[in-house]
């Protein structure tokens, strides 16, 4: 029964989002309203929903990933196909025997096409619809049973049998409303979409899509008056736009590009300013091809030009900063932007694979990148450390290697990786001389990936603890500071490289999770470059912290919040640890369903996204735990920022999406500081207190006690909302 009610949701889910994939999205709202729209002709809705659930229900049949089912892209395709299917054609026996052909061939070619194009990360769009549309208008002239369709040649007789007189004077009056023919034209061109060639069809579409997305509306916009002010410029006949509703072209290439495969920015926004003209030309000059075939172009130009561009974007060398290729697709511009923004602040990048300090304690950078003494050349991207005692030296008396504050201190493996190269059996230096013939010393070089390496030299002689092809963890010993190769006081020399060879060039690579004292404060640092003099601290996990933030699969929590007044927050909340199928982690909650997403680079825990009502307490420990360096350190504040759209009301964030691709006036501060650790190191209670600062000084106060190994208990207060959830279980 169980699973007869998934594969009911799954294709309940997939027809209504076939609706909403039109416009890249799987809003089930917009679905609603496209289905509605798309029966304004009863004849084109119910083949277009006959063709939808016929390929959805294939998709569920055959075994294809039911992922793809449920987003609308195995149906939206023959549901284009059904409603181009049904405005042409008279209802008949012929009619839906050609119309389940017309759909599961479609649905072959969504598969086939998804195979082929998903292989350079591209969308295949709209491409099984043009072909399977084609096919059907070709072949048709052969179906004897197969008529036309007069509907829409006497519209007003249409109108006068199904409503009379009034809804001809209704629709005439709304007709002569909307007088503008540039607002008439946009209109007519959106319900082309759907095959739907009215202003009511248009207006509906419009007012759903505003709903959706306020940046995918303004593109629609914005695409258009490109197009329409091209046709002006160049004197093209701007009357084909009127009666061959080809604009929709334009409008879905704006969406596409503008917000949906490229994060929404001002850098999207002028590349529209070149792409609706490729659009506009590709468009004219297909019309006269087609026209002697006696085809519709419908959305070639918009395939044309989209999956183009993006394959040009997919072979950069660099990727630019710039125009940035939508990471993870959450099918909302807006969610995609303030996702991206949130996490290039955070992480700044995806690409880069966390690298810390290979050292314990604070040390202090000697020399820094591009240094004055040795530091030079294809060798400038590296650090020298060393330690200052409270004297402000690094020696006691500076005679022997042995008074240096460094030497024989651990050095650790700076991240997980593989051990790709050793020396070792040079000697340790006199103070002052240096070994110039084997200028790096005793050296160990990590393996990160296959193109990331990390070296550490001047090791003292013997105490290397690891061979070649060795595995490590990070902060596994390899060996100790000392004084060997070109080195003539004990200091560590640190770098980043790209290839294995002790001795290999450095590269520019920002370090991760380490701490810097900046005028009397330590400051977390999770993506940058110590500089000279910094002093720096490679984090050290608190025990507690660590079990506490480290969440397994399979690690269930139990939270109770009583005296609660309202019901969605009162009683018990069960939670588990799990992870999807490319390993992503995140809590469930039995109850509400909402998910929160989280990452843990060994230092810090991060909750990256949460998905579902705010109305479950699982969002409030999303909020209050949104950034945890699992180390502590008296006087520290972890400070970052959350995405406005998961703090603030629908209604404020309603008018920041229209100008959020160019500014955000709407920011979530966020602050954690440690309390009452009773012991720096070895504590085994404390409470953690975090706030996250609003517009117009309005504050979200949390506060966690942990005991032991575990979040024994956390409380809320934001504004006139206060409650406590105990940890019964965990």
């Amino acid at each position: 029964m169980e699973s007869l009610k998934q594969s009911w949701r799954i294709l309940t889910d997939g027809f209504l989002n076939s609706y909403a994939q039109v416009f890249f999205s799987d809003d089930r709202k917009l679905g609603w309203i496209l289905l509605f729209v798309s029966f304004i002709d009863v004849n084109a809705g119910l083949s277009g929903a006959i063709a939808a659930i016929v390929s959805n229900l294939a998709a569920q049949l055959m075994g294809f990933d039911t992922w793809f089912t449920k987003k609308g892209y195995y149906g939206y395709n023959s549901l284009l196909v059904g409603l181009g299917f049904g405005l042409t054609f008279n209802v008949g026996p012929a009619f839906f025997l050609l119309l389940l052909v017309a759909a599961l061939l479609t649905f072959f070619f969504t598969i086939a096409f998804q195979g082929f194009f998903f292989k350079y990360g591209l969308p295949y769009l709209s491409i099984p619809f043009l072909l399977g549309i084609w096919l059907v208008m070709m072949a048709s002239a052969e179906f004897s049973e197969l008529g036309l369709s007069t509907r829409g040649i006497f519209i007003h007789n249409e109108l006068f049998a199904i409503g009379g007189k009034g809804l001809i004077d209704g629709v005439s009056w709304f007709d002569e409303w909307i007088s503008h023919e540039w607002i008439r034209t946009y209109l007519f061109s959106l319900g082309a979409i759907f095959f739907q060639y009215n202003l009511l069809a248009g207006l509906l579409i419009a007012i759903g899509i505003l709903l959706y997305s306020r940046i995918a509306f303004t593109l629609s916009i914005y695409g258009f008056m490109l197009a329409w002010g091209f046709y002006h410029i160049t004197g093209a006949d701007i009357s084909v736009l009127g009666y061959s509703y080809i604009g929709f072209n334009y409008i879905l290439t704006s969406i596409a590009i503008g917000g949906f495969f490229i994060i929404p920015s001002r850098w999207s926004y002028l590349w529209l300013i070149w792409l609706l003209p490729m659009v506009i030309m590709v468009t004219l000059s297909l019309q006269k091809l087609f026209a002697f075939l006696q085809l519709g172009l419908y959305a070639l130009p918009f395939n044309v030009v989209v999956i183009t561009f993006l394959y040009v974007l997919k072979i950069r060398i660099k990727p630019g900063h710039r125009l940035i290729e939508t990471p993870v697709q959450l099918f909302s511009p807006e969610k995609n932007l303030y996702q991206l923004r949130t996490n290039v602040n955070r992480f700044h990048s995806i690409d880069y694979q966390p690298i810390g300090l290979p050292v314990i304690g604070e040390w202090t950078v000697s020399q820094a990148y591009d240094g004055e003494l040795t530091h030079k050349g294809e060798w400038a991207q590296a650090l020298d450390l060393i330690i200052l005692g409270n004297n402000k030296k690094q020696f006691r008396e500076g005679n022997n290697v042995q008074d240096y504050y460094c030497y024989e201190k651990p050095v650790v493996a700076p991240a997980d990786g593989i051990v790709a190269d050793v020396t070792d059996g040079i000697s340790d230096n006199l103070i002052g001389d240096s070994n110039i013939n084997k200028n790096w010393g005793n050296s160990i070089v990590l393996k990160h990936n296959d193109h990331l390496f990390s070296q550490v030299s001047h090791l003292k002689p013997g105490s290397i603890k690891v061979k070649k092809g060795d595995h490590l963890n990070k902060g596994e010993i390899i060996g100790w500071c000392g004084n060997s190769g070109r080195s003539p006081f004990p200091h560590l020399h640190f770098q980043i490289q790209e290839t294995p060879h002790i001795g290999s060039k450095t590269m520019n690579y920002p370090l991760s999770n380490y701490l810097v004292e900046e005028d009397g404060r330590l400051t977390l640092k999770t993506h940058a470059i110590p500089a000279i003099d910094e002093k720096v601290t490679a984090i050290q996990n608190h025990a507690m912290l660590e079990q506490a933030f480290h969440f397994v699969p399979g690690r269930k929590f139990v939270f109770e919040v009583e005296k609660a007044d309202d019901d969605w927050l009162a009683g018990r909340h069960e939670w588990e640890v799990k992870t999807d199928e490319y390993n992503n982690s995140y809590i469930e909650c039995a109850r509400s369903g909402a998910t929160a997403w989280f990452y843990n680079n060994g230092n810090i825990h991060y909750f990256i996204n949460y998905l579902g009502t705010r109305k479950s307490l699982l969002y409030y420990f999303y909020l209050a735990f949104y950034k945890v360096l699992t180390g502590y350190y008296k006087g520290l504040t972890i400070e970052d920022q959350l995405p406005p759209n998961k703090v603030y009301a629908h209604f404020p964030m309603f008018l920041h999406d229209f100008i959020a691709p160019f500014w955000f006036y709407l920011k979530a501060d966020f602050q954690l500081s440690y309390k009452q650790f009773n012991d720096d190191i070895s504590a085994s209670s404390g409470i953690i207190s975090s706030v996250i600062n609003l517009s117009r000084s309005r504050k979200m106060h949390f506060e966690a006690e942990l005991s032991e190994h575990f979040i024994t208990s956390f409380s809320v207060k934001i504004e006139n909302q206060q409650f406590k959830a105990i940890c019964i279980e965990s």
